[in-house]
């Protein structure tokens, strides 16, 4: 199983490779939640390194953004690169202009519930499927039972759970009369749930819209061994982490000891997200009739 890792600046490679890092996730013009777009205009370098690079295409794709999708694409070629994580599957269409629908990994948040995603991506002949990040592990085991095309997983850091177009935080400011600068991109604004007094939910807008994060982040310290028999990609979000941090969970991961200190460091804002409760018991009682 790799590790992949979001690449954040070329003076960290070494770093990242010495802790074992296999993959470098790299942002593009069309990456959102992105942590440096300019990373794009150095892939030919970051390539140089060995290790295989992924780039990131995370934003639903309009008429408007083809043009630069197609230099992306070009550039990927171009390079050779190993891998395009994109949310939006009508990207394999325009990949496949360039031969490179091969190296889709389709990452859309939510989507990859069941074995038939599994099973239709395959005939589909793409590299692979991110796995949703709202089903639990034991409906993730029966998914592996039945691979047919590689299979991935988020398996660290803040993970979204809400993303609109709309420029939210600057309508709200905008609406309440506040003048705030610094809005776009800006880590630092939480919001808190009128029934769930006690959690603070990050909010972060950029040039796409707005995204609300979930209260704490993932960690799967325990379930690395599961994973490592049954997935090919293990991705590292790096979102709302400072670089301590994000270099200490990748060396978590690397054994027992390195995980028991993380935890008491970091444990207050991490938890197993739906590993072993399904997202209909947290969302209120089940209808049963």
């Amino acid at each position: 199983m790799r590790f992949v890792a979001r690449l954040k600046n070329l003076e960290e490679i070494s770093t990242l490779i010495n802790l074992g890092v296999d993959v470098f996730s790299v942002d593009t013009p069309l990456t959102v939640k992105r942590i440096n777009e300019k990373l794009f205009e150095n892939l030919s370098e970051i390539k140089k390194t060995g290790k295989q690079v992924y780039l990131l295409i995370n934003k639903i794709i309009h008429e408007q953004d083809l043009k630069t999708l197609r230099l992306i694409l070009e550039k990927a070629k171009a390079c050779d690169v190993d891998g395009l994580v994109v949310a939006d599957i009508s990207i394999m269409i325009v990949a496949k202009e360039y031969g490179l629908e091969s190296k889709i990994i389709y990452q859309p948040g939510t989507m990859n519930t069941n074995s038939f995603d599994n099973e239709y991506f395959y005939l589909k002949e793409i590299k692979g499927i991110t796995l949703s990040k709202e089903i639990t592990l034991e409906e993730i085991e029966v998914i592996c039972e039945n691979k047919k095309t590689e299979l991935s997983i988020v398996g660290h850091g803040y993970l979204d759970m809400f993303y609109s177009k709309r420029k939210l935080l600057t309508n709200y400011f905008k609406f309440k009369g506040i003048e705030k600068v610094n809005v776009r991109d800006n880590p630092d604004f939480r919001l808190e749930e009128e029934m769930r007094p006690d959690s603070d939910y990050p909010i972060l807008e950029d040039d796409f819209g707005t995204h609300i994060f979930r209260d704490k982040a993932l960690e799967s310290f325990s379930e690395l061994e599961f994973f490592t028999k049954r997935l090919d990609d293990f991705f590292f979000e790096r979102i709302f982490l400072d670089d301590e941090e994000y270099y200490d969970s990748i060396k978590a991961y690397q054994n027992t000891e390195s995980q028991k200190s993380f935890l008491l460091k970091y444990q207050e804002h991490y938890n197993k997200g739906f590993y072993y409760t399904a997202t209909e018991k947290t969302k209120g009682d089940r209808n049963e009739n």
